[in-house]
């Protein structure tokens, strides 16, 4: 059996009753911290090339663009939601893949439950099975990939599509056959590199929703009889020989069984607009300007610590550049400038307009050293079987004050983006700091889309929650 089988059957063969109730409750939460991250995003920088260039385009009405409004083709309305979820940093992260999964899995997911109006539970099953699909597929792809590889592979929009295509197919009702062919229709169209994110370009917030297009483009194109390859995965040219430079093999034991808890419940959900990779170096300065009660004329000079070795991710000097907002949200050091001057990391002090205007924090950020070596950090935390183990290394920040102290605090990535951070009520607070930040969702009104998120798969369902969006969203210009 092919390993391309394996995930189709896994999407389509899995019943609904195999599911445990805390997959369900992990799935709206991410339901609604995903909408969160697209009503905060419905008017960042591109999203309105990007709505007006999918009008453009035109053609079936078949599903609802969030926040806007228009009805447009499955396809292209999937590719604005998840450019809007994506376009803050905002979303959800899986730490051993490392993946953004929901900003591809979710605007699929609702174009297809919108066009064959599939009901709350259905939607759900997609979306916690297409999840479980990315997920695994990450696991296993991550230990076989090069140095090389894992720093220029954008794992997110290449794996996580592979999922959000079998969502799709799962949704639209298609046989294994045809989800099959839907997977390698899939990855004849993925393309995913870290060169945008590198170049601090507005394409990196595409990528994902690229994704999202893509795996319904496979999915329609499968269902209409196109077939693809079966060996997407392991074959002379797929996945792992062309993508992670390996000779080595994806046992199929571990795509066929569940890691530990269904994968849904592995998700991260970020406290920071931000680069998971700046969110340790935020809290730590976060941390340590309220617990000294720092003000910034304390201040003489300040370090961080982000790892051994240059990162080119996070850890490259603050530059104003075309793309304010991206350059600010892969940072660093101005992540810890942020909190250190103004003990926020928030929506509002990463917007472009906010990062032109605020050039004390610019300044001091350009002042802010990175350090490439450590001589004794603290040892790392105990990382979880399958972890990636960066995420249980402490990254640092380090403050000399001008009255001679020297100061410091260290977090690990999993201590600030583990998937137990937060939980359902912290997760309606960011929800509601999301529609607070957009402008045109007041908390009463927020109230409402939270309670049609809630009730999803029991007393509403898809139609419910887009009639609650509709109510308090819809044209807000």
């Amino acid at each position: 059996m092919t390993l391309t089988r394996i995930l189709a059957e896994l999407a389509l063969n899995t019943r609904t009753d195999e599911l445990p109730a805390s997959t369900y409750a992990a799935a709206r939460k991410m339901v609604l911290d995903s909408l969160g991250c697209a009503i905060a995003g419905y008017n960042s920088d591109g999203i309105a090339a990007c709505l007006e260039a999918a009008r453009e385009q035109g053609g079936a009405t078949q599903a609802t663009v969030l926040v806007h409004g228009d009805r447009l083709p499955m396809d292209e309305a999937a590719f604005v939601n998840g450019a809007m979820i994506h376009a803050l940093d905002y979303d959800d992260v899986h730490l051993p893949g490392p993946l953004h999964l929901m900003s591809s899995m979710l605007p699929v997911a609702l174009a297809a439950s919108e066009y064959v109006r599939a009901d709350g539970r259905a939607f759900l099953d997609a979306i916690i099975l297409g999840v479980e699909v990315s997920a695994r597929l990450g696991r296993a792809c991550r230990p076989l990939a090069s140095p090389a590889h894992q720093a220029g592979f954008l794992q997110s929009s290449i794996i996580g599509g592979f999922g959000a295509t079998a969502g799709a197919c799962r949704i639209l009702g298609m046989s294994v056959e045809q989800t099959v062919a839907a997977l390698g229709l899939f990855y004849a169209q993925a393309s995913g590199n870290r060169q945008a994110l590198y170049d601090k370009t507005l394409t990196k917030r595409l990528q994902p929703a690229f994704a999202a297009r893509d795996a319904l483009w496979a999915a329609d194109l499968a269902r209409r009889g196109i077939t693809g390859p079966e060996r997407a995965i392991e074959g002379s040219a797929g996945l792992v020989r062309l993508y992670l430079n390996s000779d080595g093999a994806i046992p199929p034991e571990v795509l066929s069984e569940r890691f530990g808890r269904w994968e849904i419940e592995e998700l991260s959900v970020k406290q920071f607009t931000s680069c998971g990779a700046c969110h340790p170096v935020a809290r730590a300065a976060l941390d340590l300007a309220e617990e000294e009660d720092l003000a910034p004329a304390d201040i003489d000079r300040v370090s961080i610590y982000v790892g051994e070795g240059r990162n080119e991710l996070v850890g490259m000097p603050f530059e104003m550049g075309d793309s304010p907002q991206v350059n600010a949200q892969f940072c660093a050091t101005y992540s810890a400038a942020l909190a250190l001057l103004r003990r926020r990391a928030g929506l509002a002090e990463f917007t472009s307009e906010r990062v032109v205007e605020d050039t004390e924090v610019a300044d001091f950020a350009r002042r802010i050293k990175v350090l490439t070596h450590h001589d004794q950090p603290p040892p790392d935390t105990p990382c979880p079987r399958g972890i990636n183990a960066w995420a249980c290394k402490p990254h640092g920040v380090f403050v000399e004050t001008r009255d001679g102290r020297k100061l410091e605090r260290w977090r690990t990535p999993l201590s600030v983006l583990g998937p137990d951070a937060m939980d359902w009520d912290t997760v309606v607070d960011k929800f509601k700091e999301c529609t607070t930040f957009s402008g045109i969702c007041p908390p009463e009104q927020a109230r409402q889309i939270i309670a049609a998120v809630e009730s999803l798969g029991e007393t509403s369902g898809v139609s419910g929650l887009l009639e609650a969006c509709r109510q308090v969203l819809w044209n807000p210009q």
